[in-house]
């Protein structure tokens, strides 16, 4: 099997594997998503291997198809690269933060909502600003660049409709696997040259 194929087969499992486990995970042990102690964190607080194997799935799907999407369009860069990066560590610090308690903003609830914040930072970033850096350099990285605040921005909306809760974790990163998955995978958005192997 050739590389190209090897490596778009993997991208697509792990946004798969990872689309599916975050929108189940919520769900397990009669939890209610929608509650405000129906969080992730509070659900897998004793259970932490599990959301060690979210994260992972997650962060390192999102991650690796970045880095398809920046080879796809033919234009690396390396900054965007590490700040994806830290994405990933961002999101086993929130693993190594769970268990805190809720009753006062402790130390190690300081630090988790802290990683927390760091994980969408730099999630966004690695995405968002890539099409604005190259945006003169596809016709549709504009667009792209609208799409991608527009999913942040489900954050935000979920947040002060309904609070927190794992709605705003399931929702925002279901839509970037799913955008992913569309600019990487379908002739939604194709290249703006013919150099498309992956390397």
């Amino acid at each position: 099997m050739k590389k190209e194929s090897t490596v778009k087969i993997l991208c697509i499992s792990a946004l798969f594997c990872a689309f599916v486990y975050g929108l189940a995970l919520p769900f397990f042990w009669d939890n209610n998503p929608a509650s405000e102690l129906g969080t992730l964190s509070l659900l897998c607080e004793n259970r932490k291997l599990f959301f060690w194997l979210w994260g992972i799935l997650t962060s390192g799907g999102i991650f690796i198809n970045t880095q398809y999407m920046y080879n796809k369009f033919g234009m690396k860069n390396k900054l965007l690269t590490a700040i994806g990066a830290l994405g990933f560590v961002s999101i086993c610090a929130v693993a190594l933060t769970l268990g805190h308690s809720i009753d006062d903003w402790n130390p190690k609830r300081i630090a988790h909502w802290v990683a927390t914040g760091a994980f969408i930072a730099f999630t966004v970033a690695s995405i968002a600003f890539y099409f604005i850096i190259n945006r003169k350099n596809h016709p549709k990285f504009n667009m792209l660049t609208v799409c991608t605040f527009l999913i942040l921005g489900t954050f935000v909306v979920i947040f002060a409709t309904v609070g927190k809760s794992a709605l705003m974790e399931m929702i925002p990163l279901a839509l970037i696997e799913i955008f992913l998955f569309a600019v990487n995978f379908t002739p939604w958005v194709k290249a703006a040259r013919s150099e498309t192997v992956v390397k």
